[in-house]
Formats: C-alpha cells, sequence, structure tokens
C-alpha cells in the first residue's frame, strides 16, 4: 500500500480562495455591491412611513450581507442576514404595533409640564392656568 498524500495545509486552500476573487471584474463586483449598499442606506433615511422603512431597512441589511459575502467574510455576512435582515426590522415593527395599540386604547401615561397647557396660553404646566398673583409676579 502506499501511503496516503497528506492534505494541502489550510493557508494553501485560503491562496486559493483570494485568487478566486481578484482581478478587475472583483473590483467592479465590490464597486457595484459598495454602490447598491449606498443606494439602500439613502432610500432607508428618505422613507417617511415607518413600517415601509422597517422593510427598507430589511432590504438594506440584505444587501449590506451580500456585501460581507462578496468581500468574503461569510460569518459576518449570516450574522448580517440574521441580525439585520430579521432581527432588528421585526422588532421595529412589534415596537410599531405596540405603540399604535396602546395609543388607540388611551393607556398613555401621564406627562409632566411638556406641550401646551389646557389654558391655551402655550406654556404648558398642570394646565390649571395662573393666578392673577402668580401673572404680576412675573411682570
Amino acid at each position: 500500500m502506499t501511503p496516503a498524500t497528506p492534505p494541502p495545509p489550510v493557508a494553501a486552500h485560503a491562496a486559493v480562495a483570494l485568487d478566486a476573487l481578484s482581478g478587475p471584474l472583483a473590483d467592479a463586483l465590490i464597486a457595484a455591491a459598495l454602490g447598491l449598499a449606498a443606494l439602500m442606506a439613502t432610500a432607508v433615511v428618505l422613507t417617511r412611513d415607518t413600517v415601509r422603512q422597517a422593510i427598507v431597512l430589511s432590504g438594506y441589511g440584505m444587501v449590506l450581507g451580500l456585501l460581507f459575502l462578496i468581500l468574503q467574510a461569510p460569518d459576518v455576512a449570516m450574522s448580517q442576514i440574521g441580525v439585520g435582515t430579521v432581527l432588528v426590522p421585526l422588532l421595529v415593527v412589534l415596537a410599531l404595533h405596540a405603540t399604535r395599540r396602546r395609543r388607540d386604547t388611551g393607556d398613555e401615561p401621564p406627562t409632566r409640564g411638556t406641550g401646551p397647557g389646557k389654558d391655551g396660553d402655550g406654556k404648558g404646566g398642570d394646565g390649571q392656568g395662573e393666578s392673577g398673583a402668580g401673572r404680576e409676579a412675573r411682570r
């Protein structure tokens, strides 16, 4: 029997992988992915509706995951796809749903000293207005 040849070292596999994505075509692919990421980031910022913004944010997470995969970081790409594409937009949508449900049922906690008061003077406060002596003391 002939002895089995030992497998090539791990560094040799890494060198082959790096050579597979090099040259002008790889540079064009990276530039296109960076441009798409910049375009998606701009779309996230310019989207006004919050639910739609969460959906666009999910697409942005997918584009970033693709960019990381092109840049040969598959572990970071998988994490980005899991967190940026699924988890963060899901949390945003759930928070929006909970906020809207709380607002619709009227379970908002009372606010103190923000916004116009009930007396319509636009100065906030507890809404009970000021006495004449209080107004005179300020003048």
